[in-house]
């Protein structure tokens, strides 16, 4: 069983550029141009950026207007897609061929531990600088503190769960292992909730198997 949150590096935080990038693109994909454009968070040109990793403040800054400018029903869609669509970016861009090969091989009691510790292991690349940390039994319960959407600055006005980028972005990542999983937010901060929590499940779970310890 895996326990405990991961430690993250030292402020400034910073997270991968798919967090900004892939919620301007599911901006535009699910709203008309003239709404996109009134979500202006006001980072610099894309060709302007840093070199890997950015600023976690952007993320947030980018989340923030997006709710502002957007009913909850839209802006957490944008949200959403935008999780898949990082999934699927780092899933071919990130993820080893030949990892993903032996992912796809093994059962899900196997493959589904063996990239949760890979999630572990750079959690700093998401999470920015909030925490993650693994829990429970086979599949396990992800759990998230300080994430960047589900900030009171971030989530201020949204009554409901705040994590739907990380609930779709677990979940894309995780079918991988297992093409059946689902992950739901059960638990977030913007609700006052310790942390924010996401439940693995399988559509034809295996009870009573542990999750390998890291």
């Amino acid at each position: 069983m895996f326990s405990g949150l991961a430690s993250t590096p030292p402020t400034p935080a910073r997270i991968g550029p798919n967090a900004v990038l892939q919620t301007f693109r599911a901006l535009r994909e699910l709203e008309a141009p003239e709404v996109a454009r009134q979500v202006d968070p006001g980072l610099a040109p894309a060709d302007e950026w840093p070199a890997g990793m950015i600023p976690e403040g952007w993320f947030a800054a980018l989340v923030r207007e997006l709710r502002a400018a957007l009913p909850a029903s839209r802006s957490e869609a944008v949200l959403r897609r935008s999780g898949h669509h990082t999934a699927d970016y780092v899933a071919r861009h990130r993820i080893p061929a030949a990892f993903r090969g032996l992912l796809r091989l093994l059962p899900a009691r196997l493959s589904i531990p063996l990239l949760l510790r890979a999630f572990r292991r750079h959690a700093w690349t998401f999470a920015g600088g909030g925490r993650f940390g693994i829990e429970g039994p086979f599949p396990g319960t992800l759990l998230l503190d300080g994430c960047p959407t589900c900030r009171p600055d971030a989530a201020a006005g949204l009554e409901g769960y705040a994590g739907a980028y990380y609930e779709a972005a677990f979940e894309g990542l995780l079918r991988i292992a297992a093409p059946d999983v689902r992950v739901r937010e059960v638990a977030c901060q913007a609700l006052h909730a310790p942390l924010c929590r996401f439940e693995i499940a399988l559509t034809a779970p295996t009870a009573g198997t542990p999750c390998e310890s890291s």
